[in-house]
This record gives C-alpha cells, structure tokens and sequence, in this order.
C-alpha cells in the first residue's frame, strides 16, 4: 500500500469495487449467489451489523462468502452496506475481513493465469486510485473556496477551467477505480492534473515535412523554429509537433522518424483541462489542443494515446452533425460544435499525433459546464447544480430539469431514430451552455467513437449517402438499431441523466419519485412530438418501453479483469449486461424518497 492512502480512501474504494461487481455480476456473484438471513452461528461475529439482507456466495472455491447488501435502484438490484464481509472457511473458521485486496482475491480464485495477472493489475489500479483520491482531496480543499466563485469570473475561458477544476473532484458516477491516473506519480499529478490547477509549456519535436501529415493549416500561435531553440532555416523541411512534456522523456521507446530533431526549448503555455490530455492554451484561451498522454484512465489498459484516424473521424462527426442542424431546426436550436478540423500525426504513431480545438466566438456571455460538473460539491456542500439553477433558473430546480431532460432527450432521440447516429457524449464531453435569458444549449466535441447506421442515415440523407464510406474506425458503421440503442441507454440516460438524478436524490433536493416522474414524463413528451414530426419512433419503444431490462456498460467485466477472449467483447468500451431494472417504466422500486 503507498504511503498518501488512508484507511477512509481504502474503504471508499472497497465499497465502489464490490458494488460494480455486484452491478456486472462478476464470477456470477448474484446470480448464483443466494440472498438469504445471516447464519445464527455468524451473528456475534458482526454484533454492530442491523438486520439485513446477506448475500452468501458458495461457488469461489472452498470459502464462503456472506456480504451485508441492500435493494438497489436503479441500475442495479443490490449494493453493499459497507467493506468488510464474513469469510467461512471449510473447517468453519470465520474471520470478518474487509478492503479490495482480500476482495478482489476471494473473486480471481480459480482462474486461468491471464486472468489472474488482470486481476492483480486491477489491485495496483486500486492502490492508485486510493492513493491519488488522497491527494485530490487535499487538493479540494485548498481550492474549493476560490472555485465557489467560478461564475462570477469575467472570461468564458476562466470560467470554463474553473469548472472542469470543480468536476475533476469528483469520481466517475460508475468506473470505481476511475480516480487513478495510472503512470502518474504525486509529483506528475500535482504538476499535470486538473486538480491541481497546473500551468507550464509544452514540449515541441520538429519532425521532416514529408513524415508528418497535417489535416489543416496550424494555429496561427504555433511557435517558430526559433522560439523553441532550434534554427530558423528548418522551416523550409520541418514541420512543429508539440509534445506533452509526461510524454517527452518516453518518446525514444517508441521511435522517432529519421531527420527528427527534439527541440531544446519548450514553448506555448498550457493548462490541463478535465480530460487531463487536453490542454488549454493560456494566452488563446479559444484554443485546446489534444495530446498523447502515456496515462490510463478507465482502466489499465486503456492508455491515452490518439489513433490517427480519430483526426479524421471525429472531423468527420463535426461536419455532419452541423450540417444536419442547418438542414434540420430542431437541431439548430439546441446544439454547436467545437471546429476539430486541424490536427496532425506522424505515419500511424499513436504517440506522434494531436488534434486541435476551436472554440466558436460569441462565448463571452456563455457559461459552459460539462455535465461531470453538475453534481460536483462545492466549499458548502452543496451541489454545483444548485448555484447554476439560482444564476441562470431563477432558483427552480424543476424548471431547469425539465429544460435539460428536454435538451438532451430531444438531440439523441432525433439523432438515433431519424438519422441513425449515437454519440459517445460522455459527461466529460457533453457541455452545457448556460445563457441568461436563452434556452439551454449543448456545445459539442469529441464524437469519434459514436456510432452510425449508415441505412438509416441514407434514408434520411439520401445526398449524403456516400459519407459514411469515409469512416476510418470501422466499430462507427453498424448494422442495426441495437448499437445506437445501448450507446443511448448507456450514455445518455445513465451517465448524463441518472446520474444526475440521483445526486439530486441524494444531496436531498427533490425525491426520487419525482425525478423519475419527470423524466418519464418528459421521454413520452418528446416521443410524441417526434411522432407528430413524421419520425418512426417504433425503436424507442422496443428498446426503451417494452423490455424491464434496460442494457448496463459492463466496465471490469470487459476491460480490467478479464480478457476479450474471456468475455466475448469485440470493443471493451462498448460491453454491456442486460441487467438494469428498466427505470422508464412506473413500478414500486422507484417510489423511495
């Protein structure tokens, strides 16, 4: 265990592990699981322990396992009341244990080698996770106070760091080890991370013209050969990649193009945005620049570098997505989309690349927040949510819900029953523009893993036919509605909105009867006018209304503990289990307070 992680952190983190296994079912732990009264010969063994349900789990080898859960909702049936559990060996010792190690141990006995190095890659991802939530606490506290006024700050661009500082402080609503930046030391973390609020420059290789292709003209702020050391007569061969100064020292393990030079002197300040990679230049602040960070997020194997032909895809996302809202009003109203247009790689180099954001002018009345900011704490302990509705609602918490569950419903839905597209619009990417006295909008950017049913599109787009042939990513084109259906389910209704509801569930603001209330409400409104609007919204309704299961994104399932052999997922980052309780539908298990 490292030396900044508390007992608090380790707990923390126990419980979000077991829930997710919980939720996924991992090695069958629920279902061939039995929910049953503790055994009388075990009850003095947890004498502070209510009454409650037990899970006892009988089938991880000789051990048995009884776990204290609750009824959950909505995405799962059962959570764990705390971290420690009660183990029962053959000779019926019993032992109370408790934290991830023994945790993750009791649920890897019995499996095949690989699997077994997966699951002691995921303790390592643990142990950071704890030991780099520590360090984001303190770093909470020191900054909270200041961030509680991000509103009041005069620039849109200030306004928009502060509050990706404020989400970063919160860990992902599902992903439990989410908080580890695995490759980051405290060191890297204090001097690369949001949390921190970090400024320094980048690092820049100057790489022969013919090596590196570029999709556009570069930034008119790009350092000359001369400001970053090198000699002025390079410009006439060379061409400026900048480089992430956590990537710099890794970049020979990786290889270089023949005539590369690294250049001496580093240039264009930066600060790191909520995605860590993506870095903000001080000075043109309408600039944010995408860069390969040899860091995972999301789970070990998930290492931040940049597949060139996401360059070309997410472009590609941008130009359609905009010229559907000047086809279509409906979606004209509702969103923009950052310009992605420039960026740049070397040969197919996942580490030799960059992609290059453009802010719309117009923002300086606009506030913009990701929707990972809503439920994020302030110094106060209240929701950030709570100041953006006094600001901007005036103070009604329904009025804003109902104008966002609008929002997003009536672009996604349209977007996936009339023109066969799903955004991968997590809360990171999916940004709110708050306006006094304009309707809520959407500012897009980032669509390069969405998904698209290119015979949908067609039928609607019939002159457009021919553009999803350019696709790089062949995982974009799909067959079907299925996949526009889970990436809808999974993105947009529970990582945008039930998460959102339930923070507000919990921070005590409105009941959660109410919330889902509204949001059934507001999902049928917006079907309906879709209908009136001439739009086959039979989808919806099969996928959405007419099953009581509704899909989960499998995250340990898929990509930390086990392998793709093992669980079948041809896209770790798209797997799911049909095992959420289909919240859209009235039933009693959404009637608590």
């Amino acid at each position: 265990m490292g030396g900044g992680m508390s007992l608090q952190d380790q707990a923390f983190m126990t419980r979000r592990i077991i829930d997710c296994c919980l939720r996924e079912d991992i090695r069958g732990i629920v279902s061939q699981g039995q929910i049953c009264p503790l055994a009388p010969d075990l009850r003095q063994h947890v004498p502070q322990q209510p009454d409650t349900h037990w899970l006892r789990i009988a089938h991880l080898g000789g051990d048995e396992l009884w776990l204290p859960v609750a009824k959950a909702y909505p995405l799962q049936d059962w959570i764990g009341t705390g971290e420690a559990w009660i183990k029962v060996s053959p000779q019926r010792h019993i032992e109370v244990q408790h934290g991830y190690r023994l945790w993750l141990g009791h649920l890897s006995h019995g499996l095949d080698d690989d699997s077994l190095n997966l699951f002691a890659a995921y303790r390592q991802e643990a142990d950071c996770a704890a030991e780099h939530r520590a360090l984001c606490n303190q770093a909470f506290h020191q900054h909270a106070p200041m961030l509680s006024a991000a509103l009041d700050l005069q620039d849109w661009s200030q306004r928009l760091l502060k509050i990706d500082q404020l989400a970063s402080y919160l860990d992902h609503p599902f992903y439990p080890t989410a908080r580890a930046k695995s490759g980051f030391d405290a060191a890297a973390l204090k001097g690369y991370a949001p949390e921190f609020a970090p400024r320094f420059e980048l690092n820049w290789l100057a790489i022969p013209s013919h090596a590196l292709t570029l999709t556009g003209s570069q930034p008119p702020h790009w350092p000359d050969f001369a400001a970053v050391g090198l000699p002025s007569s390079l410009k006439n061969s060379h061409l400026l990649l900048p480089v992430h100064p956590l990537t710099w020292g890794e970049l020979e393990q990786f290889g270089l193009p023949e005539g590369t030079f690294k250049a001496p002197r580093t240039a264009m300040q930066v600060e790191p945005t909520l995605s860590v990679r993506t870095v903000v230049c001080v000075h043109q602040p309408q600039w944010h620049i995408k860069l390969p960070l040899l860091v995972s997020t999301l789970g070990a194997r998930n290492l931040r570098l940049i597949k060139p032909s996401t360059l070309y895809d997410g472009h590609w996302f941008q130009t359609t997505l905009m010229t559907l809202a000047q086809r279509d009003p409906a979606l004209a109203s509702r969103y923009l989309h950052v310009d992605e247009k420039h960026g740049g790689h070397a040969a197919e180099s996942r580490h030799l690349a960059y992609i290059v954001r453009r802010y719309p002018t117009g923002l300086e009345n606009t506030t913009l927040v990701p929707v990972a900011a809503l439920a994020s704490p302030l110094a106060d302990g209240r929701l950030f949510l709570e100041q953006l509705v006094e600001r901007f609602h005036g103070g009604s918490l329904q009025h804003w819900l109902e104008a966002y569950l609008d929002l997003l419903l009536q672009v996604h839905l349209r977007l996936w029953l009339q023109y066969g597209i799903a955004l991968e619009a997590n809360q990171q990417n999916a940004v709110l523009m708050f306006e006094q006295g304009q309707p809520l909008r959407l500012l897009m950017k980032d669509n390069d893993a969405a998904r698209l049913w290119p015979q949908r599109f067609s039928t609607a787009c019939p002159d457009l036919a021919d553009l999803p042939a350019a696709l790089q990513d062949e995982r974009i084109r799909v067959d079907s509605s299925q996949p526009l259906a889970e990436m809808f389910c999974t993105i947009t209704l529970q990582l945008n909105i039930i998460a959102i509801l339930e923070a507000i569930a919990a921070a005590g603001l409105a009941s959660r009867s109410s919330l889902y209330g509204t949001l059934r409400q507001r999902l049928m409104g917006c079907l309906q006018q879709l209908q009136a609007q001439g739009i086959d919204c039979h989808d919806a309704h099969r996928w959405l209304l007419d099953r009581p299961k509704l899909p989960v994104k499998y995250l340990l399932s898929a990509g930390s503990l086990f392998s793709k052999a093992h669980s079948g997922a041809s896209d770790i980052n798209k797997f799911y289990g049909y095992s959420a309780a289909n919240f859209l539908l009235e039933g009693p298990a959404c009637n608590g307070a």
